[in-house]
């Protein structure tokens, strides 16, 4: 669970030592991340903290690639004890998605980088990255598309991408804590971030981003993808990041074994 992550001293220290949230807490935040992000500043312009009430804790602009952090709704948000965390993971979370970004413009076919074109399929048509053939104006489909995909968040690729991402970073910075209420904490998010999305039909669970691209219209994207996770047969791994098929005993145990949980910790 927690490969693929170099744990950042200096990071560490920060939010060890650091008394409490504000703005300069965030900023040397930010600065030490972008240090190991080589190749990512083409799509990072500009970071700014924001201290006004927002429908968000934190934005990222994909036109204008910038990040923007409203700390006020961090500090009453009451997902996680520890704002300084929080804070943390939200950045993490935008960085995540200026990355989704960059992996856009690879133009790659792997898993990934296919469920990020369905989730910024309005940004691939309009920069000449993808097609769209039930729309004429390029306009009309990206209103549209814009409000469906916020109808939709829960189920959105991308956004599940950012999250679990941003957590298994959290996880992974604090993990040598063992058993404090932070770690704690980071596991249990973690944990919801990789079910989020999934919803019983009584009969079976139905996958989010299955789910995502029949709300978004994307009914030829959906045949398509069908067949190839069939045909692919991907490790549950994959199918928990990229909101794929999961059995009901995967849903019930396993997801709770990859973030170290046990089962009482669902309640």
């Amino acid at each position: 669970m927690e490969e693929g992550f170099i744990v950042n001293s200096e990071l560490y220290r920060l939010l060890m030592e650091y008394k409490g949230l504000d703005d300069d807490f965030i900023n040397k935040v930010f600065e030490i991340i972008m240090k190991d992000e080589k190749g990512l500043e083409p799509f990072i312009n500009d970071f700014v903290v924001k201290n006004e009430t927002s429908d968000s804790l934190g934005t990222y602009s994909y036109e204008d690639k910038v990040i923007t952090l409203y700390e006020n709704n961090i500090v009453v948000n009451e997902r996680i004890r520890n704002k300084k965390l929080l804070a943390l993971q939200v950045l993490r979370h935008e960085i995540e998605h200026a990355r989704n970004l960059q992996r856009l413009h690879e133009c790659r076919e792997d898993i990934e980088s296919t469920v990020l074109r369905y989730s910024l399929k309005d940004y691939a048509v309009s920069h000449g990255l993808d097609s769209w053939d039930y729309f004429d104006k390029v306009d009309y489909f990206s209103k549209f598309f814009r409000g469906r995909r916020k109808e939709n968040y829960d189920l959105d690729p991308g956004e599940r991408i950012a999250n679990i991402k941003s957590w298994k970073y959290i996880v992974n910075l604090i993990k040598n804590q063992r058993r404090t209420p932070d770690l704690l904490d980071a596991r249990k998010l973690l944990f919801f971030s990789y079910i989020n999305g999934y919803v019983s039909n009584g009969c079976y669970l139905n996958p989010p981003t299955y789910e995502y691209l029949l709300k978004m219209g994307m009914y030829h994207e959906h045949y398509l993808f069908k067949k190839r996770v069939e045909e692919k047969q991907y490790v549950l791994e994959t199918r928990m990041m990229y909101g794929l098929p999961l059995s009901e005993k995967e849903y019930d145990e396993e997801v709770l074994k990859k973030v170290l949980l046990q089962k009482s910790k669902r309640q």
